[in-house]
């Protein structure tokens, strides 16, 4: 199995001078004692066939949260350690001070940096590629269960295209007041815009929110599957998304995962099943998807367990477990853009567990004990960045708004589209005269997205046997343009 050396500065000079595109800084380093080898800043920069790694000349203490982007030169353009904003002289950018403010950061932010892991990334957008959303989580001690997650910021932060200089010029913005899980960030459908995605603590309702250049579009709120309920499922959680954007995992260490897949262009969820953990000890919490989406991986303190997505088994096993007497553990992963995965350990060390992108075996997970060897010990600055290459949706009529509720009750119904029976019982038929691509919208009479249908074909079926009796509307679009809408009730 590969094991990963250092290349150093000279390496990853000749490197950066290659960069051609802009992309997300991973860097960490964590100062736990003075006078010591092992204390030190280095960023950690993935390559296709092996790491590179440099020091990093900044005084900044990184000990959970990170974020960061380099420009197409392969200069740090910005990056945060979640207490404050600094630019690539290490300086702390104007109105870029007191990030997710409140006890915690008062408390870890002069000595450690912040305590939220995975807890900041950053959303870019290829039709403004000077504006920067960061996303940042915050966390508060609490009596009931140690740390909880939230409030959910936003701050955007603009580079002039010309002098190249930064500005924040909105800060803290609450997206979510309450207390939440882990987020993460997924592609919309236009290629363009992105979903940010959480939940609600203990619960089974969704947060999916809309981010566009010109700020948030809308916030559409789900409930799915498991609810996660305290105190049993208190314990260490996280949420991933597959490299394609379609399919979405939701973990808690000491419960198990829900399995759900993603429609970028409506941001509906669908539960695709739940699994319960096997007996064992609690702890880990971290979760990823292989490169090809097909395989879902997570980490339990002392093993590592890997299922495929399609097929949810009732249970999660053990896939990797060291051998005994190896003191090393499994908290948070992360995947770069070559398919490679990181395992951080619980510890401050001086090292991360690998996963290859060859790993292909359905019951076995091929982990790199103590794979990528590090000059300095990093704490648990593992990033949490989505897929930026991913694209627009093949053949895709969906655009930055999705079609609101709102907008087809006040629509005036046109005859493009016809629905029957109507009355219906169980399942519904719907017409357009509508040719070529087009999407189908269901909504309940509360206004919620319940389904939506990508076809070519002038007709489809909806299956609302699992709905209550009421009220619903169906909508025709095509080409970003609500075309015609038609009421429909279901019966008992």
């Amino acid at each position: 199995m590969k094991k990963y050396n250092v290349l150093f500065a000279m390496f990853f000079m000749l490197f950066s001078s290659n960069v051609t595109a802009q992309q997300p800084l991973w860097v960490g380093g964590y100062t736990e004692q003075l006078d010591t080898l092992s204390n030190g800043r280095i960023q950690i920069m993935p390559n296709e066939d092996t790491v590179l790694i440099s020091s990093f000349d900044s005084p900044v203490q990184f000990e959970s949260t990170m974020a960061g982007w380099v420009d197409k030169e392969g200069e740090v353009l910005f990056y945060t350690n979640g207490c404050h904003l600094y630019n690539g002289d290490h300086q702390v950018i104007p109105g870029g001070e007191e990030l997710n403010p409140g006890e915690i950061h008062e408390i870890a932010c002069d000595d450690y940096g912040y305590l939220a892991p995975k807890g900041a990334s950053v959303a870019t957008f290829r039709t403004a590629p000077d504006l920067f959303y960061l996303i940042h989580l915050g966390i508060k001690n609490s009596i009931q269960h140690s740390v909880s997650y939230g409030p959910l910021y936003i701050t955007v932060i603009v580079r002039d295209s010309l002098t190249g200089q930064l500005e924040v010029v909105s800060k803290n913005e609450v997206l979510i007041a309450e207390e939440v899980d882990p987020f993460v960030l997924v592609r919309h459908g236009n290629g363009d815009d992105w979903w940010l995605i959480t939940n609600h603590f203990a619960t089974n309702e969704y947060h999916k929110i809309l981010l566009t250049p010109e700020g948030v579009e809308s916030h559409l709120i789900e409930n799915v599957g498991y609810d996660f309920p305290f105190p049993p499922c208190r314990w260490q959680r996280s949420l991933s998304v597959s490299p394609s954007g379609n399919r979405i995992v939701r973990f808690g260490s000491k419960c198990g995962a829900q399995f759900m897949t993603f429609d970028r262009c409506s941001g509906l969820l669908e539960d695709v099943g739940f699994s319960n953990l096997e007996n064992g000890i609690f702890g880990g919490g971290g979760s990823t998807f292989s490169v090809d989406s097909d395989f879902v991986y997570f980490s339990r303190w002392y093993r590592v367990i890997k299922v495929p997505f399609s097929t949810p088994p009732d249970t999660l096993r053990t896939s990797f477990q060291p051998d005994p007497g190896f003191g090393g553990s499994f908290v948070h992963m992360h995947r770069d853009m070559y398919g490679r995965i990181y395992i951080a350990p619980q510890a401050s060390e001086s090292y991360l567990h690998i996963i290859e992108p060859g790993d292909t075996g359905p019951d076995t997970a091929l982990v790199a004990f103590e794979g990528l060897k590090l000059p300095y010990r990093i704490q648990r600055t593992i990033p949490h960045y989505p897929n930026y290459a991913l694209g627009p949706v093949y053949g895709s009529v969906c655009d930055s708004i999705p079609t609101s509720f709102e907008e087809m009750a006040t629509f005036e119904s046109t005859t493009v589209i016809n629905a029957f029976p109507n009355p219906a019982s169980d399942r519904i038929t719907v017409e357009t005269s509508v040719h070529g691509s087009k999407t189908f919208i269901l909504y309940d009479a509360r206004g919620q997205l319940l389904k939506t249908i990508e076809t070519l074909d002038q007709e489809t079926n909806f299956n609302i046997s699992a709905y209550q009796p009421g009220l619903y509307m169906i909508g025709v679009r095509q080409h970003g343009k609500l075309k015609g809408t038609v009421k429909v009730v279901l019966m008992d």
